[in-house]
């Protein structure tokens, strides 16, 4: 599966007033399936790696805390069959994961915005995480 990244298609300061951060990935999708479907392919059952991954990240923010990620996935802020809005706030960053699906391709936003200090070493720490995990999610889409 081709991923390649995009600038967002969507509005970040409607999403996420005050964002400071955001990345987007985009791949191909089959005819009919529209962002809920995306959605529930990216995320319904995450990658052996990723939900190991995840489970670390949670017993090493504990101290420091930070909510440890749903067991039951991210919550749904907004749903349509063109964009599916998840996430939630926390003490050290807000964040959003935006699926939209268009003209036969499915892009997967997220956005973030850090309140403080440790939002931003936080970010720091995941990123090269959060790059490979979003990827491989947005290839799960295809």
């Amino acid at each position: 599966m081709v991923v390649i990244a995009v600038p967002p298609p969507v509005d970040c300061d409607v999403l996420l007033p005050g964002y400071d951060f955001v990345d987007a990935y985009q791949a191909p999708v089959a005819p009919g399936v529209d962002a809920v479907e995306a959605a529930h392919r990216a995320f319904a059952r995450a990658p052996g790696w990723a939900t190991a991954l995840m489970a670390l990240r949670d017993r090493l923010v504990a101290p420091f805390g930070l909510k440890p990620a749903p067991a039951s996935g991210f919550p749904v802020v907004s749903e349509t069959p063109e964009q599916v809005v998840l996430g939630f706030d926390d003490r050290h960053l807000d964040f959003r994961v935006v699926v939209t699906v268009a003209a036969g391709k499915a892009t997967l936003t997220t956005i973030v915005r850090r309140r403080n200090w440790l939002g931003r070493a936080y970010l720091f720490v995941i990123l090269p995480f959060h790059r490979l995990i979003a990827r491989a999610f947005a290839a799960r889409i295809g």
